[in-house]
């Protein structure tokens, strides 16, 4: 599998921010409150974004475009486009499935969650990658608060994953979050940076991730552009030529 349609299928699982250009008809705040949490979250039906995100692993880089739809709680979708109006690559996730197309190599996988938790050593469910795109809070799971200074702490410990979410008093938004399962110690670490205004809603512009695999990193910069809200109902194509081979 080549390393463009690698990090293509890593940044579903530490997406999130975006840059904004339009202001999302639909996009709205809601402040949420568990005991002492308070946390304003994105709220949607459809979003999608394009941007520019960078892998760098084993003392290599590669960059690329790539264009996202989510349908929320129901389907993660992504284009992985290197230049030129070419695709490397395309995702389709949903609930129970992972799907995906390697034009470069003609090859597909069709899939459930098995495959990306056994890639990244980290037991992965839908909602996972979806809170890790959108960098909302989720209560979930056993939870408690710790006190944090300027930060709220929150740790929740859900199956065998561990979630340590860190968000702003003043602006109540996620500004850190780590995810470590508890089995393998692997973790994936994100930092949400410079929030912007989308609509009503502050969010990250920028994303900083690393992924820790048996001791050794994976540092993913994400950088996201024309982002839009909206009601409006999205197609999520996904097609495999006769002539692929499954892998």
């Amino acid at each position: 599998m080549n390393k463009v349609l690698l990090y293509g299928l890593l940044s579903i699982a530490i997406l999130s921010g975006c840059k904004k250009e339009v202001v999302p008809a639909a996009a709205e705040t809601v402040t949420e409150t568990v005991g002492r949490v308070s946390v304003k979250n994105i709220e949607f039906n459809y979003l999608t974004a394009k941007g520019q995100l960078k892998l760098n692993e084993s003392g290599e880089s590669v960059s690329s475009g790539y264009s996202l739809r989510i349908k929320k709680d129901s389907v993660i979708w992504i284009s992985v486009q290197p230049g030129l109006g070419i695709e490397a690559a395309r995702l389709k996730v949903t609930r129970d499935s992972v799907f995906m197309v390697n034009r470069i190599h003609r090859e597909y996988l069709a899939s459930d969650y098995s495959y990306l938790s056994e890639k990244f050593k980290v037991d992965m469910t839908y909602n996972v990658l979806q809170a890790i795109l959108l960098g909302n809070y989720q209560a979930q799971g056993q939870e408690k608060v710790v006190d944090a200074g300027e930060q709220q702490h929150i740790q929740q410990l859900n199956a065998n994953l561990l979630f340590d979410y860190f968000i702003g008093r003043q602006t109540q938004k996620l500004q850190q979050l780590q995810v470590k399962d508890q089995q393998t110690s692997n973790t994936i670490s994100v930092k949400y940076n410079n929030f912007q205004e989308v609509g009503q809603v502050a969010f990250a512009h920028e994303l900083v991730a690393v992924a820790m695999k048996s001791g050794k990193p994976a540092t993913f910069t994400l950088n996201h552009s024309k982002v839009t809200t909206t009601d409006e109902v999205l197609d999520f194509p996904f097609a495999v030529p006769a002539d692929y081979k499954r892998l």
